[in-house]
């Protein structure tokens, strides 16, 4: 269930044909499968729900299933529903109603998923889509659900295969906080909340592939900050431009990849580099990159 809602949530088509199909192998039900497309996309947006029912019904039909799920409900607004959070957004209303009359007082009273599973699926999406606060809320609300912190580690780790370990490392210290927080016990460590992620990280990543001769370390540096640069993954985008100045690369060369980006994942996410590559140079002490003088195209 999880692999399909964060599959779902990053808009990986492919992945997502896959993965309905092995959920659907797994004993999924397709009713379980059509509520996790409904419950995910409050939380990544109705393109990536659109995207998934396209799939889901070809999919479906591919295995001869009927294209409306058997045992999935209809709509079934609350008329009087108690609101989970009555003050939140005041200055956009509308979005405060959506938040509690449809996605709390209906969407997740559904019987189709427990509360167990909405949890799992959440933190798990919000895992994958690097939305910090997402993950604080739904880590607790899933221990108030059931979900051990033992799973919730374990889903951390689950999803980093899909969405990429800056994603997972954010989730596990985010967790940790919780955990923390409600003085749950914990072990040592870099991540206690998911602790096998150390050991992927380590071996897997940096030992494993870091190590590869394909790739010299100074163009792995290359290509890392440009992927976190563009998911605007703040934290990995610090640690690797440290990294990166380590593995050969000059400050006027990651200057000049932040420009390039740029132009490609939108300013947003090159402001947040240049604002985070800058305070990595004044920690290390070292001096702005100069400002290009712009070039005119010539006429030919």
């Amino acid at each position: 269930m999880i692999t399909v809602a964060v599959n779902q949530a990053l808009y990986a088509t492919n992945e997502l044909r896959l993965h309905m199909g092995r959920a659907l192998d797994n004993g999924v039900t397709q009713a379980e499968i059509s509520e996790i497309i409904a419950h995910t996309l409050w939380y990544s947006g109705f393109p990536t729900g659109v995207n998934a029912a396209r799939v889901a019904a070809e999919v479906f039909a591919e295995r001869g299933l009927p294209t409306s799920p058997p045992g999935a409900s209809d709509r079934s607004p609350p008329e009087n529903p108690d609101l989970e959070f009555p003050g939140a957004f005041p200055q956009t209303p509308y979005l405060r109603d959506l938040l509690n009359q449809v996605v709390y007082a209906e969407t997740w009273q559904r019987e189709e998923l427990s509360p167990r599973d909405r949890s799992m699926i959440t933190v798990a999406v919000g895992t994958a889509l690097y939305a910090s606060s997402e993950v604080r809320h739904h880590v607790g609300r899933a221990l108030d659900n059931g979900v051990t912190q033992e799973e919730i580690g374990e889903i951390i780790t689950h999803v980093t295969f899909y969405s990429g370990f800056p994603t997972g490392v954010n989730a596990a210290r985010v967790t940790a906080e919780v955990f923390e927080a409600r003085g749950l016990p914990m072990g040592d460590g870099r991540f206690p909340a998911a602790p096998y992620l150390d050991e992927l990280i380590d071996g897997l990543v940096f030992d494993e592939t870091w190590g590869r001769e394909q790739l010299s370390a100074r163009d792995r540096s290359l290509a890392t900050i440009a992927v976190t640069l563009a998911n605007y993954q703040t934290d990995q985008l610090r640690v690797h431009l440290n990294r990166g100045l380590d593995n050969g690369l000059s400050t006027e060369e990651i200057a000049e990849l932040i420009a390039q980006v740029t132009l490609y994942s939108g300013f947003p996410t090159g402001v947040n580099a240049s604002r985070t590559f800058a305070e990595v140079l004044r920690e290390r002490g070292l001096p702005l990159p100069d400002s290009p003088s712009p070039t005119k195209p010539t006429n030919k």
